[in-house]
């Protein structure tokens, strides 16, 4: 796992803002669909870690859009992918207060069938929250290469990384 000049970015509580439905009439069906695995991946995560939603996205640490990642990272180099997870470290005003914190940008493309897009949800909010690396294992959610079957729930060894992760040191949600 990564960590960053900060420590490790990770928040007790995060807010989260998902991009609302768009359309409405025939075509809605894939944004339902998309917002569908969103909020399974995220039912998953909030066994472990607060999740709070928000209809702001000023408020929000993670924001999840409905949109397809680029083609190439920010190194220039091509990189396909249905998910991505896009970290950057702020200094906000929180109730007249100063903070550091992580806000993380979640593009999830939806043009993906439902299980594979709650597994790519899955694994991507795991990187939103701090999971800043990926598992050998093709049965864990944060593993480098997906398997055969896509991962939907989080397995123990997921649970577990999260668990150690939130009980390192972080300067994340303090005074800077």
């Amino acid at each position: 796992m990564e960590t960053t000049p900060l420590g490790w970015p990770r928040l007790d509580r995060w807010c989260v803002w998902v991009q609302p439905l768009g359309e409405t009439g025939p075509g809605s069906r894939f944004d339902q669909r998309w917002q569908q695995a969103v909020n399974g991946a995220l039912t998953s995560w909030a066994s472990e870690l607060t999740l709070v939603m928000v209809s702001d996205p000023a408020r929000a640490q993670i924001l999840i859009q409905r949109r397809r990642p680029p083609l190439l990272d920010a190194n220039g180099r091509r990189r396909a992918s249905h998910g991505r997870a896009l970290l950057e470290l702020l200094e906000v005003q929180r109730q007249g207060a100063w903070h550091l914190e992580p806000r993380v940008e979640v593009l999830l493309s939806p043009d993906q069938r439902l299980e594979a897009l709650q597994a790519t949800a899955l694994h991507e909010l795991g990187h939103a929250i701090g999971l800043w690396g990926h598992s050998d294992e093709p049965a864990d959610a944060m593993a480098a290469v997906p398997g055969a079957q896509p991962v939907l729930s989080l397995s123990a060894r997921d649970r577990a990384t999260v668990r150690w992760l939130y009980q390192q040191p972080s300067r994340f949600g303090l005074p800077p």
